[in-house]
This record gives structure tokens, C-alpha cells and sequence, in this order.
């Protein structure tokens, strides 16, 4: 279907939907990439609170058969996408973080873009033309990333609301996350490497694909890997490689290594075990242009950036920002080496760059309470 056809129907749609009653008691939750990351948080924390139970709370998510039977509350529904478009027609309430439905909301109904972190690459309107707008809020984490918003959905000042990411509230919280994902116990230190995804079929994106045997940035090879694994060994320590739910899982060579764990959002998602909670276990972080290193700023533990495909990465996909680097509080790493220091650096505990991220987490992050989702649910009217 063609951009003029799907604006088109889009329209329709809209029009119809302003003229359908809706239930004042109806919550509906939307993901098309599985239930997770902000919209589930949200969700979990709605539980909780008082009066949750006089809702009738939908889930449409694609993965929506692996929470049958999983003893939630009776006002509680797991819905496919599909079904869930009568539910977002008929619901007052409608919170998404991956995919959404092209139907401007009515004026009687409150749908509220949690989106999914915040962006240093590109995201929507930066990259094309299309209509994003689909909501009455967005969610920004701070000031500074309101006008970054603003241009990537193409929305009104005022439908952007700095609220914090409601996923961030599991940095807060104590858990069993290592435990969740058998990964053992006694360990030193534990490293979690987070690689941003090159090429998605799922997402029609190309960023250009890792050509190598490990599949992964800087550490090419099996035996580069290894030297890794030695040192890791060495100090009893962990590094946990968790691929990007888009990634293609083909072009990943890597395998898991005696210190070295390789994990895919399917196993995560199968052990019942949110990033979040395994992000708080981590005492250094090793990333690229993931928006989760803002996150992880709320803790200012160290970060180590693999950057050394940056200019390859500006043709293919580009930045919210002209300098990306001055945002990256962190060695830059560049070669296998710079990435085997950054490791032995968090290893000893050498740290060099700990007002540089308390000055990058002030400026992206307005709050640091463990309140985002509570906040979401305020600003929705529900609390």
C-alpha cells in the first residue's frame, strides 16, 4: 500500500474513531515488538496500585499467547494487535512503545507514547516524511530532549511531557535477574554489552551490517573474543552480550564462552526477565549509540562506547545532535585493544570519568527517583 493510500485510510479511520463511544474504564496497552521495556513497566506498575482491579486492562501485543494462563488479574485481557484495534476504538486509555495504530486519538480518549528511550541516532520524521503523530503525549526525559521530540514527531510543544522512562524504575529496584538467567553467582564484576542493531528485516532498517565471524563491533574475531574471555576469567568477572531485539540473529557469529554469555531478547523474554533488572547488576556498560546509556546514567557506573564505525553510521543513519560524541561520557573505543582496557578498567575500578557522566546524566535526565511509571499514569489521568 502506497504513503497516500495508507494517509488515506489513516484519515478514515480517524474520523471513525471520533465518533465511537468509549469506555471510561478501559486501559489498553499496544506493542508489536513483544511486551516489554516501557509499556510493560507501566502495566506492572498499574497493578499495584489501589483501584486497578475496577479497569478493564487490554494487552494487544504480538506475543500475546505467552501470557495466557499466567494467573493475572480476572479485569485482565491478553490480546493479538489485531483484536486489539477494536479495543483501542473502544478504550479511553492507550499506552504504546513499539508500533502503534494510525488513528488520531479523540478528544475523549488519552493515548500516551511512551516511546522507547532517548534517541542519539535518528528516529522518525528525521529520517522521512511520514505522519507520526498518533497521540495526545509523548514522553521526553528531559528538557533537553524536547525539541529532539518535537522534530522527530512532528507534534505540538505542548504534547510533550518530560515524565522519565518508565523502564528506568527497575534500576531502582532490587531483583533476581542473574538468577532468572541460570548465569551463575560468585562473580566479581559482571559487564553487560549492549550492540545496537545494524541491519532488521523486522524494521526494514540497514545500518550496515557487522561483515565479520563474531558479528559483533570491534571484537571480529573468535580469537579476539577469547582474549576477552582470558581476562575475564582471570578476574572472575562476567560479561554478558545481550543482542538488540531487531538484530537479525543470523549475522551473529558469537558464541558463549566459559566468562562470555551470549543472550537474545528470546531468552530474556522466556525467563521472564526485564533489560532493566539486569542493567542494575552491571558495574560497566559497553554500548554504541543505544539510547539505554542514558538510562544507565542514573547509576554513573562507567560506559565504554564502541564507535568505530561512527562515520559509517552518520551516511547510513545519522544523529539527533551535531556533535555526538560531546553526549558520550566514556572512552571511545576504536580497536580490540581500547576495548580489552576499557574491560580491565572496570575490572580494577579505574575511573576516570565520573563528573563527566553525572554532567551528561543531569542534562538527560530530569529525574532520578524510580517514579517514571507513576508519573505516566498521572499525566494519563489514571492516578
Amino acid at each position: 500500500m502506497n504513503k497516500k493510500r495508507i494517509r488515506q485510510l489513516s484519515g478514515f479511520l480517524s474520523a471513525v474513531n471520533r465518533i465511537i463511544p468509549k469506555r471510561k474504564k478501559k486501559i489498553v496497552f499496544y506493542s508489536n515488538m513483544g511486551f516489554r521495556d516501557n509499556v510493560r513497566a507501566v502495566f506492572e506498575y498499574l497493578l499495584t496500585c489501589p483501584g486497578a482491579e475496577s479497569y478493564k486492562i487490554i494487552c494487544a501485543v504480538n506475543d500475546y499467547q505467552d501470557f495466557l494462563g499466567k494467573g493475572y488479574p480476572e479485569n485482565v485481557r491478553f490480546v493479538s494487535p489485531l483484536s486489539g484495534v477494536y479495543h483501542f476504538f473502544t478504550g479511553r486509555y492507550f499506552f504504546y512503545s513499539f508500533g502503534k495504530y494510525p488513528v488520531k486519538p479523540s478528544k475523549k480518549q488519552m493515548v500516551i507514547n511512551l516511546w522507547h528511550g532517548s534517541p542519539l541516532k535518528k528516529i522518525g520524521n528525521y529520517l522521512d516524511d511520514e505522519d507520526q503523530n498518533f497521540f495526545t503525549y509523548v514522553l521526553a526525559a528531559s528538557d533537553f530532549f524536547v525539541p529532539v521530540m518535537q522534530k522527530a514527531f512532528l507534534c505540538d510543544p505542548d504534547q510533550i511531557v518530560v515524565c522519565g522512562h518508565p523502564r528506568n524504575d527497575a534500576l531502582f529496584c532490587k531483583n533476581d535477574a542473574l538468577q532468572r538467567l541460570s548465569l551463575g553467582e560468585g562473580y566479581r564484576k559482571v559487564i553487560l554489552w549492549l550492540p545496537t542493531f545494524r541491519k532488521s528485516d523486522f524494521l526494514g532498517a540497514d545500518d550496515g551490517e557487522i561483515q565479520s565471524e563474531t558479528g559483533l563491533p570491534l571484537l571480529s574475531t573468535m580469537a579476539e573474543l577469547e582474549e576477552v574471555n582470558e581476562r575475564l576469567m582471570t578476574a572472575g568477572a562476567l560479561m554478558i552480550v545481550k543482542i538488540h531485539p531487531a538484530q537479525n540473529l543470523s549475522a551473529i557469529g558469537a558464541r558463549d564462552l566459559s566468562n562470555i554469555r551470549i543472550l537474545s531478547n528470546d531468552v530474556l523474554m522466556k525467563a521472564d526477565c526485564d533489560l532493566y533488572a539486569l542493567l542494575s547488576h552491571a558495574d560497566g556498560l559497553i554500548t554504541d549509540y543505544s539510547s539505554v546509556y542514558f538510562d544507565y546514567l542514573l547509576l554513573n557506573r562507567p560506559i565504554g562506547f564502541t564507535v568505530d564505525d561512527m562515520e559509517e553510521y552518520i551516511q547510513n543513519r545519522g544523529f539527533v545532535v551535531e556533535d555526538p560524541v560531546s553526549l558520550m561520557p566514556g572512552p571511545l573505543l576504536k580497536t580490540s585493544d581500547d576495548f580489552l582496557r576499557f574491560v580491565s578498567s572496570v575490572l580494577t575500578g579505574s575511573d576516570g570519568y565520573a563528573e563527566e557522566r553525572k554532567r551528561v546524566g543531569e542534562l538527560t535526565n530530569r529525574y532520578h527517583d524510580g517514579k517514571d511509571a507513576r508519573r505516566a499514569l498521572e499525566l494519563a489521568g489514571i492516578l
